[in-house]
Formats: structure tokens, sequence, C-alpha cells
């Protein structure tokens, strides 16, 4: 199964969609900045972008001679793929974690001297859960992630259940909601099975059977919010 992932957030502040498309163009690929850009399209409504982050990352190597440890800074690269639709006030990464909104927001902002504003969107986890169960087939509320679970005095901690029945589910769901990090959920797809990661915050990891599904998928999670 092919997985992928769909962040949202909120961006105010954002020019139309040519204007901005020629300040992410004309940004380019420097070669001494942090940020820089592989390609851009714009639309009447839409931007879509692909933009890159430097950072540099630490490797230690051992001199099996000397017995000494050097360190070394290795450029790592982050890809962000977005999409931004200035009227709905909607920034969309399609990798990465939720933290790729961050890093977008940065560049905007400091790198594009735009003044946007990002908010990552948060996700009422239950409600969504109904909606899924109300539009697709055969759903399934496979398991749950919480961060705080204490069984008795002796166990404490992260707990992570799953489920053979979805209403099981939901009935720990109520009992822990303020305490999920994440719900993970299966159901039918328009050509095979589904499976969502749901987190507190609208950032979805999909595993689909059929990539042909892709836009589909989208479709409904968008709906989610």
């Amino acid at each position: 199964m092919a997985t992928f992932k769909l962040n949202l957030a909120t961006i105010d502040g954002c020019p139309a969609p040519k204007e901005l498309a020629a300040a992410i163009e004309e940004y380019g690929l420097p070669d001494n900045e942090e940020f820089g850009v592989l390609n851009c399209t714009a639309s009447d409504t839409a931007v879509y972008a692909t933009i890159i982050r430097k950072i540099n990352q630490a490797i230690q190597k051992l001199d099996p001679e000397t017995g000494d440890v050097a360190t070394t800074a290795v450029e790592k690269v982050i890809v962000l793929p977005i999409g931004v639709f200035p009227q709905k006030q909607r920034l969309e990464v399609y990798e990465g974690p939720a933290g790729g909104i961050d890093q977008i927001a940065g560049f905007f902002a400091s790198a594009l001297a735009l003044p946007t504003v990002t908010h990552v969107i948060d996700l009422d986890i239950p409600a969504a859960i109904d909606k899924l169960r109300g539009s697709t087939e055969r759903f399934q509320l496979k398991g749950i992630r919480i961060s705080e679970y204490a069984h008795n005095s002796y166990m404490m901690g992260p707990y992570a259940p799953k489920f053979l029945e979805t209403e099981s589910g939901m009935d720990f769901l109520g009992e822990y909601v303020d305490f999920v990090t994440s719900a993970s959920v299966k159901f039918q797809g328009p050509s095979g099975r589904v499976t969502v990661t749901l987190s507190p915050k609208a950032c979805f990891r999909f595993s689909l059977a059929n990539e042909e599904d892709k836009p589909s998928i989208q479709a409904l999670l968008r709906k989610l919010i």
C-alpha cells in the first residue's frame, strides 16, 4: 500500500495566486539560503510549488586507527510540496510531519517577506470519525493512541489499544478523548481499502490499496474540518 500525507492549515494575508507565484518563482534556488524553489505553477485559484529547506546534520565517524571520533556536517534537504488557495485561506502540505506547515510559514514570512499568518487547524477526532462512519462503507475504528493512561496503581503512561468493534473503540475514545494523540480508521475507498491516521491537528496520513483513489480520499479528508 502507498502512503501519503495531507497537512492542512489556514493562511491569512496571502496575495492573489499570480502574485504569489511570481514571488515564489523569483526567489528561485539560491546557493547560500535556507530555502529554495524547485518548481511552481499557478491557476486563477491556486498555486502549487515544491519548496526545499536545507539544514546541516552532524554525523559522527570513528577513525579505527586512532580511536578518535570526528564530527562532520552533512547537508540534508527537506522536500515540501505545497498547494496554496488564497481565496479559501488554505495551505496544504503534501509530505512530511505537521512541522512542515511551520517551515512553509517561515518561508513565506521571512524568505518572501509576505504579510502572511499561518495556523495549523485543530481536528475534532470524535466528530471526524462520525463523519467518516456516515460517508464511507465498511468503516472500522482500528486503534487509538493516548498519552496518559492508568489502568491501576502499577501501570500508567502511553497506551495504544486496538479494537475488534468500532463501538468498543468509541466508548474508549469518549472516556479518554482529552488524551488522544492519534486514531486509526479503515474503510472502503472507490477501488480498495483505505487506512487513515487522525490526529488532534488536521495533519492526515493515509494509505491506499489503489493510488488512483488519492484525489477522492483527499477530498474526503478536507471535508472533516
